[in-house]
């Protein structure tokens, strides 16, 4: 019988690898920028995590309703990718910097900026998630219907009937583990 919990193991390789992706993205965005407008103002940093704030409020409901996004690519994707991308303590940095040589008003700009616009970019991001949630599910619920009617026409069994054997949303790694029960881990 397959378990649905993810070894502890395979949690960490997940978190790793999307800790990694994350990281490498963040610093070749955050080049980017520092190339594209300069270092005087961290324009790198807010639009990292004003980003990262929109990703993770969008992945969120997508993952708690498990649409496209079952345990696995969450760990991948919230903890690991958009952890390593967007962090508290690269906003607290910009902010610090700014102290540091006495431009106060660009300080207060630089938080007042990144926690409004954080707010939006998670509201915008909720949105996003639910709006994808909805026609999805409406989509879902059509082509339900329209396999159902085609069945009846048919004689092919319906959706309830059918021993389907897809990629079970829960697990998005579904031959991993079967490998792993197989050798005895």
């Amino acid at each position: 019988m397959r378990s649905s919990a993810l070894s502890t193991r395979r949690r960490f390789m997940i978190v790793l690898c999307g800790g990694f992706l994350g990281a490498m993205a963040r610093y070749l965005l955050s080049g980017a920028i520092q190339a594209e407008l300069g270092k005087g103002w961290p324009y790198d940093i807010l639009f990292i995590n004003l980003t990262g704030a929109l990703l993770l409020a969008f992945v969120t409901p997508l993952a708690d309703a498990t649409l496209f996004i079952g345990p696995t690519r969450r760990l991948f994707l919230t903890v690991g990718f958009i952890g390593a991308y967007s962090t508290f303590s690269s906003l607290e940095l910009g902010e610090v910097l700014f102290f540091t040589v006495d431009r106060w008003i660009a300080a207060i700009m630089y938080m007042v900026i990144s926690v409004i616009g954080g707010v939006l970019a998670v509201l915008l991001g909720n949105w996003l998630g639910h709006w994808c949630i909805s026609k999805t599910t409406r989509s879902t619920q059509r082509t339900k219907t329209a396999r159902k009617l085609t069945g009846i026409l048919s004689g092919l069994p319906s959706d309830e009937a059918r021993d389907d054997t897809s990629l079970d949303m829960q697990d998005d790694l579904p031959l991993l583990e079967r490998r792993d029960e197989r050798e005895g881990r």
